[in-house]
């Protein structure tokens, strides 16, 4: 799943990282645990928190997109969905988030869910866990989870090859883990290699 950028596929059984670079190890844990915090979490604790160059501004109106796909075994066993949700730029400061400060020349970008979106995923969760509990769906499916984020990667040379943190937070009590790390070159040049 290139365009996916936080690379994840969660099935009913299994999560399993794809082949993209820059997954800390340490995250493998959380990651493990992605089907059942999404499941359960409280979409207005959902948040993505960029670390960046502090130089480096996204373009106007860009934002990550969430990522939800969810695919029946068997076609019309349940509602397939493939949905690209919009996050907001949020007003937080990291203390109280419990991100470490950035480091001198560097910034936090922090986005959360909006209403509609929170909505949306309340949906979704709503669709996943019918799906899950009605017994004529035995032929399961998949279920992959993600954040799109090479919208906001600018091309601006000298910030190309800048380091890019991704943190995510599902539920506000586990706080923010790391789950992806590379550059705004790399984001482009995956994103340019799903389309």
């Amino acid at each position: 799943m290139k365009r996916i950028l936080i690379p994840l596929l969660l099935s009913a059984s299994l999560l399993v990282l794809t082949a993209c670079t820059g997954v800390p190890l340490r995250s493998l844990p959380r990651l493990m645990q992605m089907q059942s915090e999404l499941l359960d979490a409280n979409p207005a604790e959902f948040m993505v928190a960029l670390q960046v160059d502090a130089r480096l501004v996204p373009p106007a109106g860009a934002v990550p997109m969430l990522i939800i796909k969810m695919t029946p075994r068997e076609p019309g066993a349940f509602e397939a969905i493939d949905k690209k949700l919009p996050l907001q730029v949020s007003v937080a400061s990291v203390s109280t988030l419990g991100l470490a400060a950035p480091a001198a020349g560097r910034r936090w970008l922090i986005y959360s869910l909006p209403a509609p979106t929170q909505a949306e995923l309340r949906r979704i969760q709503d669709v996943v866990r019918q799906a899950k509990a009605n017994p004529k769906n035995k032929g399961g499916g998949s279920l992959s989870v993600g954040v799109a984020q090479d919208s906001l990667a600018v091309t601006e040379p000298a910030l190309a090859n800048t380091r890019w943190d991704t943190w995510m937070q599902t539920r506000q009590r586990d706080g923010f883990f790391e789950v992806w790390t590379g550059t705004p070159a790399q984001l482009r040049k995956m994103a340019a290699q799903d389309h």
